[in-house]
């Protein structure tokens, strides 16, 4: 009998090749491995017994991937050998945090310094005696180790140790010494602490190991003094922290903070895993796309370059002062002679048409960010770009300023404002007196959302970011199935249409004034956008007639944004994101520098 395990995965990091290799070290029978652009079958020939056997093997030792994309097992096809190379063997430098097959070695026998030929292993090599140099724990086997390391833990409440992710610092979260993201021991009883989907829950157990943004329970706040609308969350990402949390775990200690969490963050909503800000797992990514002159983009902390030969994007490149072709987002002020500005939204949009090949489409492309300014534009070959909504803050910086806007508009504007202060005296004094500290390099929309905030009486601090995520946390409290039509509405100006963020809030302080419940509120400005956005396809389609839908900007990690703007536009349209790129920033700088090749 003669059965094909076929695998699609996107990434070009090497993990494939290098597992499929050990899946063929490790069988009892002969196996024939092949690759195709991204696909990947396994060839066998055996017995049922045998063939089950290797069946078992292969679900413990494939891991979950944001890139692992299907898997299946057929008859064999003749075809699978015509169409198909051998698969190489691979020796790409990139590395995950750890396979099954470590993973299990970590667990059962205490072992986080032994090198993978999957995974990798880390240029910075670590060893006991370095642990045991750095903390003063002297002990004779690495099970003991860890379970002083926790016993200190549970005594001093913190401290710090080397990993493959640097020295990280450790504490309980009832020391009070914050990290930076919460780093989670038990999986098992997540849901107890977090508001969490089962989305989320398998985005967390990717091979990767990403961060991804949560709210914590309102119980597990309280007992642990924790003040923030969203922490980043994760679990163990290299060998040595997986060692720590199995005797915490032990130990009855669930999570705590800690420093150096993982910059792979992502976001998850029906089934979509979109990749927020890149990792160490993603970078350098090369790509075999030729770019007629060589151009270079800095953008968002990445660096992109292309010529001839490819692209290639990174966190930093050496380019050896090479004359090239620099592209700037035209909203930085950098002089540098031979530039092209660009718009970061079509270069966001040319990141998704390389992806997918996409050439020769008309496209909407829906850009929110929360740091860049927003953009909803269409997209033809014969046309080009055509805008669609510009987002501008029409010099309304703080709420104070809205509350005047507001009023100057119209009768019903003042009185409005005369009646929501009447109603709501300390609220209104409270807007009267926010004040942002800062509003730069922060987009409109974050902007109209952290007003809404403070005008829904759930902010009084000066943060403009984090009275945007207590916005967000608020809603996502939510459970129905729709919210109040908070008013998007687009008016022409002299650059464009733009969307007037004053009928944004106007709406609210009306709904306010109804009475209506602040959780079922703060899910209308979410889902309201979500309409919004589905309007402007149409709007879109009916202008140049659209193939389908790009979806970018990091605004989307909202998990209730991508939900409903996902469940708006895909009755209609094809919807596209980035699969290999993060949504903001990474797919910018590698767009940027194709652009024009349309």
């Amino acid at each position: 009998m003669r059965i094909a395990f076929k695998f699609h995965y996107i990434h070009d990091n090497g993990l494939f090749t290098r597992l499929l290799n050990r899946i063929e070290e490790l069988s009892d029978i002969p196996l024939s491995l092949y690759k195709k652009n991204h696909h990947y079958p396994i060839v066998a020939e055996g017995d049922q017994t045998a063939l089950e056997k290797l069946a078992e093997q292969i679900s413990i030792l494939v891991p979950r991937s944001l890139f692992l994309k299907a898997s299946k097992i057929e008859e064999f096809d003749e075809d699978t050998e015509n169409i198909c190379s051998p698969i190489p063997q691979n020796n790409t430098l990139y590395e995950i945090p750890y396979c099954p097959e470590c993973q299990t070695s970590v667990i059962e026998m205490f072992d986080p310094f032994t090198s993978c030929p999957v995974c990798g292993f880390s240029d910075l090599s670590i060893s006991m005696h370095d642990l045991i140099s750095h903390t003063g724990i002297e002990v004779k086997t690495n099970e003991t180790f860890f379970q002083l390391l926790a016993d200190k833990l549970l005594e001093e409440g913190q401290f710090t140790l080397p990993t493959y992710n640097g020295v990280r610092h450790f504490s309980l979260l009832s020391s009070q010494e914050e990290g930076e993201g919460i780093l989670v021991c038990d999986p098992n009883d997540i849901s107890e602490k977090f508001l969490i989907t089962q989305g989320e829950l398998d985005a967390l157990m990717m091979v990767e190991k990403p961060t991804v943004r949560l709210k914590a329970k309102l119980k597990f706040r309280v007992e642990n003094e924790l003040d923030k609308p969203f922490y980043p969350v994760f679990f163990a990402d290299d060998k040595i922290t997986l060692a720590l949390t199995t005797v915490l775990k032990d130990k009855n200690i669930d999570a705590v903070f800690c420093d150096h969490i993982p910059t792979l963050r992502v976001s998850s909503a029906l089934e979509q895993n979109m990749i927020i800000h890149s990792g160490r797992d993603i970078l350098p990514l090369k790509m075999e796309k030729s770019v007629e002159l060589p151009s270079f983009c800095e953008y968002g902390g990445f660096q992109a370059y292309g010529d001839k030969k490819g692209i290639i994007l990174a966190e930093k490149l050496n380019l050896n002062d090479r004359p090239v072709v620099r592209y700037i987002a035209k909203e930085e002020h950098t002089q540098v002679d031979n530039a092209v500005l660009f718009e970061p939204a079509h270069a966001a949009m040319r990141s998704i048409v390389l992806e997918h090949s996409l050439n020769d489409q008309s496209l909407c492309g829906i850009y929110l960010s929360k740091e860049h300014p927003s953009h909803l534009f269409s997209f033809s070959g014969k046309i080009g770009y055509t805008p669609m909504v510009l987002f501008g803050d029409q010099n309304i910086i703080q709420p104070v300023d809205m509350l005047e806007a507001i009023s100057t508009m119209n009768e019903s504007g003042i009185r409005l404002v005369k009646n929501f202060k009447d109603k709501f005296p300390d609220l209104y004094e409270s807007i009267v007196e926010t004040k942002f500290s800062t509003h730069e390099d922060i987009s409109d929309i974050a902007k109209v959302w952290a007003m809404a905030a403070v005008f829904l009486g759930l902010y009084d601090g000066n943060d403009l970011i984090e009275a945007c995520e207590v916005l967000e946390a608020t809603a996502i409290e939510f459970n129905g199935k729709s919210g109040p039509r908070i008013d998007y509405k687009v008016v022409s100006n002299e650059e464009g249409y733009q969307l007037d963020l004053r009928l944004i809030i106007r709406s609210a302080m009306s709904f306010k004034l109804a009475g209506l419940d602040d959780y079922l509120l703060s899910f209308g400005f979410i889902d309201s956008l979500a309409d919004f956005i589905a309007q402007q396809a149409e709007n879109s389609d009916a202008n140049i007639g659209i193939n389908g839908v790009a979806l970018s900007g990091n605004l989307f990690e909202n998990r209730q944004l991508l939900m409903r703007t996902y469940n708006a536009l895909s009755v209609n349209y094809p919807v596209y994101r980035n699969e290999r790129l993060s949504i903001d920033d990474a797919n910018i700088a590698l767009g940027a520098i194709t652009l024009g090749s349309e």
